[in-house]
């Protein structure tokens, strides 16, 4: 398993990004607003386990932050730029705080591209809850029950109204708790992966 990392312009503007290539299906990581693409280089075993289970690995830093020059676009464009430019398809999204509300949002507007979600506590979505009623597409919903970021009762009311989600709390763990407790993440992590490799 190696990492490459890449600094090209998409959407204008130079971009870093960092990605496993070898593999034969995709998964996007994203950032949330106190952390880089470079934090998840942290989950070492997950990323093992990844490359096992045959998924090329792509993370970005969001404009403006890490590496990537600043840029107007919206986020959910971006991403839609990103894939874009990586032609990616059928791909599993994992989005954490400000970018998990990106994933939903980007999976609502563009359902087709996404074959998964992985939201872990999205960030700034108390008021469009309503909007994600529709989003029939397979989606994990991951929060710590200690979060004093984003209140876990909003993954409930998600949990609630979307039609494929499921939600798993994780307790005496706060915000970050993929970096917490890797371990415990990695469990609830790939056992949805099984979950929508099995459904293939």
């Amino acid at each position: 398993m190696y990492f490459v990392e890449k600094e090209e312009e998409i959407a204008g503007k130079k971009v870093f990004y960092i990605k496993q290539p070898i593999g034969e299906k995709d998964i996007i990581f994203m950032h949330g607003k106190s952390y880089t693409a470079s934090d998840w280089l942290k989950l070492n075993d997950t990323l093992i386990r990844l490359y096992n289970l045959k998924y090329r690995f792509y993370a970005f830093d969001f404009p403006g932050f890490g590496k990537s020059e600043a840029n107007d676009i919206e986020p959910v464009d971006f991403i839609k730029a990103f894939v874009e430019y990586k032609k990616l398809d059928n791909f599993v999204l994992f989005g954490a705080s400000m970018s998990g509300g990106f994933a939903l949002k980007y999976a609502l507007v563009h359902p087709k591209k996404v074959r998964a979600i992985i939201a872990a506590a999205p960030a700034w979505i108390e008021k469009e809850i309503e909007t994600f009623k529709n989003l029939d597409i397979p989606t994990l919903l991951l929060w710590g029950a200690n979060d004093n970021k984003v209140d876990p009762k909003i993954g409930t009311q998600l949990k609630e109204i979307m039609p494929n989600a499921t939600l798993h709390t994780f307790r005496g763990l706060s915000h970050p708790f993929y970096f917490e407790n890797e371990a415990l993440f990695d469990q609830y992590f790939f056992d949805f992966l099984k979950s929508i490799d099995d459904e293939k």
